[in-house]
């Protein structure tokens, strides 16, 4: 593994007994003053990070810091001038530190004329993508500066620098984490330094180690305890100088024009509004379900605005104007039970509906309620049951309290943290507000004036957003930030949070500073005490930085009833090919004056059966999909001048079931014995049939590549006069029914590289009674096809074989053949290597598992167990688990439990358990409490005494059942 060499470290000189402060019986312990050993290496790589490992970081440096460039000094304005005289009585040292800005200097000057530096940086609070590379940044930076400069890591937060608990960053450990995510190359922590020992333990280190600066890698409440530290080094004559990089996720850490943006908020925001737009992509093709989602962002809504600008869902709640118009619960529930009865009307039971998840703080009467209840509770005589609460509560909030659904009832009642108070971030918002949609429907539906059908789908994305690998935005703009940093402490700058602007402009014409964190603070009360604090950028509905919330307003009543959605598609890091792979956030682009694309025109849909029909243009596709529609597709050597003309048909040799069910299957199949057929290519030119009508029908669930399938057999088909294709809208319903469209190449153009079934739908129907088949074959015949392709799982495949056969039977025309597909992957045999979807699921599952488990070792302090998708338990008692194996695969996390291990080895529960707890104990003993543990989805069914519990339990009659 990559690490540090021992030859390679630099001497760390003791702390002198003289120079530690005095410590009483209950002090900490003397902090360290050596290096760690490095043992944090990552020992793997995918293909994708390896390629990211190899990209020259210099490409992201911008121009003014390339050489030796000079500083300019100017006067900062205060963020609060009514603020600025308390502000200045806090910092007396380092209040009038200058705002600086860097601007081109000589080349001519030589990096041997410039003294070495040794420079420090730590990781605080949670992670974010990029942070490795302000870390390059600063190495390569000061490197730069002078090649014998030197650099040191503080591990995990904060506590590393007061403990001295740190390492020697080589370039060998550097080069093993560049572009990557996470922040486990050091580990964060969510310490402080705040007591007089921690301030004199974290000097103490910094002179000992010889430290000349040291870099506060944080969001607003790091930075600003990274400018206390500044201040107290430079009032105890302390030469070790203090600035900053801004990092959070949540995008609430932004001071305009100088810190446009926080680091990590872009990668975030992008992977989940990939996500989003899987699934906006999967409610158009179910067509039944209502995914309701719920982003991070508990005290700004900035992340949700960001993926609603991005996906384009039917609603997006913003907590900021829920607070400004002073909303209720029961406001939005009626504004939602509005747009789904309106869109229920218009024939769409389904939709897309994102909200942060601090929405619930930010209800008034909700905040009212919960300062009640807390301090009702923690009164005497009042026990927790809704009876005795109800009685204590004010009418008001009595009445808040009894419009909850039971559930959350329950959970204010119970779930308290240490100090007795509701633990209102543990609420899930969304299973609140649908349960309370659905009542106000049903309340509607007996009145009459809703006729629809609500299903509600959750999904929580939150910490597989943290450590991803970065975009290439935010790789760019955090080697800026470190080489800003670097450059900042070379020319001897304290209390400074790095700056880089012009982020409209290509990275080298990007500008860079320093801004003093004094001048961005504003003081608030907190815990009781004034505190300086650098102020949350909330999402603005008015003022300055209105401008993304502006455009989404303009668009949203549109976006109520069409299916307008945005399907960004995942990361992408092609920057030669890809242009969209260099777009920076959205919000980000419209505040710095650009305008956002307007809606596209949506196609009127039309209603065949229970689906609506509404074929897109590609101009109406996302930049990444029209990019993706026009890229060639790879196929075998076989197909490659896509004509029948040039492939000829092969019988290889005979196939057979196996011989112990041979007569048992001659009771359905005429023939057992069929021989395998393979395509190959031909010089010769073969005469090609002509005038043929190829029908194409999906059975089973949505799997990416679908609409590939569908291209392959248009593009075909083209080299055959006077043939065609149809697709049958709404699956095997729709076969019956036969809605059958024309599949063009101008249709199929629009959907090449895309995901989902929007184009077609599906359905969960199987062809398998006479009645079902006969039917199948009338609708064949009275559309004059020649063929019937059916696109499903074992089951679909298995059907197919029954419709062959019923067809041969009648003497039918109608050719039959299969198509392999599920993301479950169980349809795999000699024959078959792989079904349409497996392998996009399993790369779409695995990278979220593997940003989670770099979350983890981060960290290092949470388990994160992760269901996976498992296949249907097709003839057997049990689902399989190929997808979570092959995702296991890929990440390779700490402990896989397999449905089929577990079936085939009995395992109880108890037994399992302790696999787990036993894992979990031997990892504690190596130091890492932390970890990451996969589990199929199917995995309870297999335990024999699970399932003779539910057995037992589905045999008990349910109250009020006869």
């Amino acid at each position: 593994p990559l690490g540090a060499r021992a030859s390679q470290r630099a001497t760390f000189p003791r702390l002198p007994p003289a120079d530690r402060p005095n410590r009483g019986e209950a002090s900490e312990m003397a902090p360290k003053t050596e290096p760690t050993p490095y043992t944090r290496a990552r020992r793997a790589y995918s293909a994708l990070q390896k390629e990211r490992l190899s990209a020259e970081c210099g490409a992201y440096l911008p121009a003014v810091l390339e050489g030796c460039p000079q500083a300019i000094k100017k006067q900062a304005i205060p963020a609060s001038e009514k603020d600025a005289e308390t502000i200045k009585g806090l910092f007396p040292s380092t209040y009038d530190t200058p705002l600086v800005e860097f601007t081109a200097g000589s080349n001519g000057e030589a990096a041997a004329s410039r003294q070495p530096i040794k420079v420090g940086v730590v990781l605080s609070g949670g992670q974010a993508p990029g942070g490795h590379n302000v870390i390059a940044g600063i190495f390569d930076g000061i490197k730069q500066w002078n090649p014998d400069s030197e650099m040191i890591g503080f591990l995990d937060g904060p506590h590393g620098i007061f403990s001295g608990n740190f390492v020697e960053i080589t370039s060998e450990i550097m080069d093993g984490f560049r572009n990557t995510g996470g922040f486990d190359m050091l580990g964060s922590g969510r310490h402080k330094i705040e007591t007089d020992e921690q301030f004199e333990n974290s000097m103490a280190v910094c002179n000992a180690i010889g430290l000349d600066g040291l870099v506060v890698i944080g969001g607003d409440d790091s930075n600003t305890n990274g400018a206390v530290l500044a201040e107290y080094f430079k009032k105890h004559g302390c030469k070790t100088k203090v600035v900053g990089a801004p990092k959070t996720i949540d995008g609430d850490l932004k001071c305009p024009p100088h810190i446009p943006i926080s680091f990590g908020f872009d990668t975030a925001c992008k992977t989940y509004a990939t996500l989003v737009g899987n699934v906006a992509v999967d409610a158009l093709s179910a067509q039944k379900y209502y995914h309701i989602v719920r982003l991070m962002g508990r005290s700004a809504s900035n992340i949700a605005l960001e993926v609603a600008l991005l996906t384009r869902p039917n609603a997006c709640l913003l907590g900021e104007e829920v607070a400004r118009d002073k909303k209720s619960l029961r406001d939005l529930t009626v504004d939602l039970a509005d747009m789904i009865q309106e869109r229920s009307k218009a024939g769409k039971d389904y939709g897309v509906i994102v909200l942060p998840e601090g929405l619930i703080e930010f209800i008034p009467e909700f905040e009212r309620l919960m300062s009640e209840l807390n301090d009702k509770l923690a009164s005497p005589g009042v026990e927790a049951t809704e009876e005795s609460v109800l009685k204590a509560l004010s009418p008001e909030n009595a009445e808040c309290f009894k419009y909850l659904p039971d559930f959350i009832r329950a959970q204010l009642l119970l779930d308290r943290d240490p100090h007795g108070n509701v633990q209102v971030t543990k609420i899930e918002t969304e299973k609140l507000l649908a349960a309370t949609v659905s009542t106000e429907l049903e309340q509607r539906r007996a009145a009459g004036s809703y006729k629809g059908c609500f299903k509600a789908q959750f999904h929580a994305y939150g910490y597989e957003g943290r450590a991803g690998m970065p975009t290439i935005f935010d790789a760019s703009y955090c080697y800026a930030l470190g080489a800003t940093a670097a450059t900042l402490l070379a020319h001897g700058l304290t209390g400074l949070i790095a700056s880089v602007k012009n982020l409209l402009a290509p990275a080298k014409e990007w500008q860079c500073g320093g801004v003093p964190v004094t001048s961005l603070c504003v003081i608030e009360r907190r815990k009781g005490k004034d505190k300086p604090v650098i102020r949350k950028a909330l999402t603005e509905l008015e003022g300055p930085l209105s401008q993304p919330c502006t455009a989404y307003m303009k668009i949203r009543d549109e976006l109520r009833m069409l299916d307008a959605y945005t399907i960004p598609g995942p990361i992408q890091y092609d920057m030669e090919n890809c242009k969209s792979s260099l777009d920076i956030p959205m919000t980000l682009q419209l505040e710095l004056g650009k305008s956002m694309k307007p809606l596209g025109k949506v196609p009127e849909p039309k209603k065949m059966g229970d689906f609506l029909y509404a074929p897109q243009a590609v101009e109406a596709r996302s930049e990444l999909q029209q990019w993706r529609s026009a890229r060639k597709h790879q196929v075998p050597a076989s197909l490659t001048e896509k004509s029948i003309a040039a492939v000829r048909l092969h019988e290889v040799q005979a196939t057979m079931c196996a011989e112990q069910d041979m007569s048992y299957m001659r009771k359905f199949f005429t023939s057992i014995e069929a021989p395998l057929i393979e395509l190959r290519a031909t010089e010769g030119r073969d005469s090609v049939p002509q005038n043929q009508r190829i029908g194409i029908v999906f059975c089973g669930r949505q799997a990416p590549g679908c609409h590939d399938l569908l291209c392959g057999v248009v593009d075909m088909l083209r080299t055959s006069d006077g043939s065609k294709v149809f697709g049958f809208v709404g699956g095997t319903h729709g076969l019956f029914e036969k809605q059958a469209v024309e599949l063009t190449p101008e249709i199929c153009k629009a959907y090449v590289g895309s995901g989902g079934l929007e184009l077609l739908g599906r359905t969960v129907d199987r062809l398998k009674t006479d009645e079902e088949l006969e039917r199948a074959r009338a609708a064949c015949e009275e559309l004059q096809l020649t063929g019937l392709v059916l696109v499903g799982g074992a089951r679909t495949n298995t059907d197919a074989a029954f419709v062959a056969e019923h067809f041969r039977k009648q003497r039918s025309k109608t050719a039959v053949v299969g198509v392999p597909c599920g993301i479950e992957g169980n349809m795999v045999n000699e024959f078959v290597e792989a079904s349409i979807g497996f392998d996009s699921a399993a790369k779409a599952v695995a990278q979220l598992v593997g940003n989670t488990a770099i979350d983890g070792s981060s960290a290092r302090k949470y388990y994160y167990f992760l269901r996976i998708m498992d296949g249907a338990a097709t003839g057997g008692r049990i689902s399989s688990s190929h997808l979570a194996l092959e995702v296991a695969l890929q990440t390779k996390p700490n402990m896989l439990l397999l449905t089929e291990e577990v079936d085939e080895k009995r395992f109880s529960l108890r037994e399992l358990v302790k696999e787990v707890a036993d894992m979990v104990a031997s990892r504690a003993a190596d130091g890492n409490n932390f970890g990451t543990i996969l589990v199929a989805e199917g995995l309870l069914a297999a335990i024999p005494e699970f399932r003779t519990l539910i057995s037992e339990l589905e045999a008990v009659p349910m109250p009020n059942t006869p």
